[in-house]
């Protein structure tokens, strides 16, 4: 693998971990029900589907994509880029119809926006910062 793949898939794995640990962060602040304004309301509309996207295209690892969702998922930039869009704008469009559903809260049109500006994002940074063909070989 050259140099650069190796650098590029790192740092794809630290977006990874980034992404991982604002998720999670984000999600204890709400189940604390802190008021963290722009931690709390707009966060995780942004770095759950940017986790989502490189998890499901399997970007943070030299491993060939081993999971059903990377497979199917992950299967190309656009593809995952449109079914996480498509899921995640869903579920915010749930809340509008049924706001103590399974996805409880108030509709936002924000956090669509949200949504589409991370999904651009790691689209974008995936064709600018492609990890290469080498990440499909197995160790």
């Amino acid at each position: 693998m050259a140099a650069f793949d190796v650098t590029r898939q790192r740092g794809w794995l630290i977006a990874y971990y980034a992404t991982f640990a604002a998720t999670l962060g984000t999600g204890a602040l709400n189940i604390l029900h802190v008021r963290g304004g722009f931690l709390t309301n707009h966060l995780a509309d942004l770095v759950v589907p940017a986790w989502l996207y490189i998890a499901s295209r399997g970007l943070h690892s030299r491993a060939p994509r081993a999971t059903r969702i990377q497979r199917t998922v992950g299967r190309s930039p656009e593809i995952a880029a449109i079914v996480l869009f498509g899921a995640s704008a869903l579920t915010e469009v749930s809340q509008y119809f049924w706001p103590r559903g399974l996805f409880r809260g108030r509709f936002d049109p924000a956090d669509i926006a949200a949504y589409a500006v991370a999904l651009v994002a790691c689209y974008a940074a995936e064709r600018r910062w492609p990890v290469g063909p080498a990440r499909l070989v197995e160790r």
